[in-house]
């Protein structure tokens, strides 16, 4: 069995208990279907109370992670069967996993979902919620050149289409969202200026939902995350 986190750096300053076991798992200290070691051996190896070894694989079988059965101990189980769209196993993932594979299927999913939103949005959206819209588009054009002022707002845009949409399932997506927008954001800053490069097409998804128009709100809005899938393909061949 291979040793427990805690030869491997142990608990980083802030990081939980579930954070530590987490990124185990995701690195792949223990393989798919491998029995990982036990509450005890876990719970010396990080210096903390059983009870919180217990809690944190508690939370990890909750998003998918582990399973435990009776006499056999905890496993790791399929990623095809975690909770992949959970805020933390995102975290995770993209902390210590294929940071490439993680940031290219979440534009793969960004580029299923977010046209649809526009399409939605522009169809059915309130003019309040499309003001929301436009707000974050104008903070972001002046953030100018400010890389880290643009993050927040580009990520306030594109989470208020989702809200515009009335969609409760799309606006549960939004956790997803951000994680994509901030896995593109580390990789596109590699490349002086994209950001800002990306406001015209911004501009446009927001015309295009403005005017009501849901069949252009959805190409403005691919052609955006074909952008940036761009931005991140080169990011990850100059990482």
């Amino acid at each position: 069995m291979p040793p427990p986190p805690s030869s491997q750096g142990g608990r980083r300053g802030g990081d939980s208990v579930a954070d530590v076991i987490a990124r185990s798992v995701v690195r792949g200290d223990w393989a798919e279907g491998e029995v990982i070691p036990t509450e005890l051996e876990l719970a010396e190896s990080l210096a903390v109370a059983r009870t919180s070894v217990r809690e944190a694989l508690g939370q990890l079988k909750a998003k998918g992670m582990l399973v435990s059965r009776p006499k056999t101990g905890t496993r790791v189980l399929p990623r095809v069967q975690w909770n992949m769209l959970d805020e933390d196993v995102l975290r995770w993932c993209w902390a210590d996993g294929d940071r490439g594979s993680t940031a290219l299927h979440l534009i793969q999913l960004r580029r299923i979902v977010e046209p649809a939103a526009c399409e939605i949005a522009a169809a059915s959206a309130s003019d309040t919620d499309i003001a929301t819209i436009e707000r974050a588009y104008r903070a972001m054009d002046a953030a100018g050149m400010d890389a880290v002022a643009y993050a927040g707002p580009d990520l306030e845009f594109h989470r208020a289409i989702l809200l515009a949409t009335g969609n409760p399932f799309l606006i549960s997506l939004g956790a997803t969202i951000e994680s994509a927008l901030q896995s593109s954001f580390e990789l596109s800053s590699r490349q002086p200026g994209a950001p800002r490069k990306s406001l015209p097409m911004h501009r446009e998804v927001l015309d295009a939902i403005w005017a009501r128009k849901p069949a252009e709100a959805r190409n403005a809005m691919e052609r955006l995350l074909g952008a940036t899938e761009s931005n991140i393909q080169r990011g990850l061949k100059a990482s």
